[in-house]
């Protein structure tokens, strides 16, 4: 993943913040949104970044078993 590519070019908000926010602790979309403020200028990247959060929480889980 190209942690500088924008997911949320409104917010500028990036893949690397979204994968800092899972690894210091946010496990929700609503937790990630807090924290990184994506989704809310136009709202096109939300179903999206729905889908990376859900895939960087799993892989976060399988690096701490």
């Amino acid at each position: 993943m190209k942690k500088d590519k924008f997911a949320c070019t409104c917010k500028n908000v990036t893949y690397g913040q979204i994968q800092e926010a899972v690894e210091e602790g946010a496990t929700t979309y609503d937790e990630v949104q807090k924290i990184t403020r994506f989704g809310t200028g136009c709202g096109k990247c939300r179903e999206f970044i729905e889908y990376l959060i859900r895939d960087i929480v799993r892989e976060v889980e399988q690096r701490e078993k």
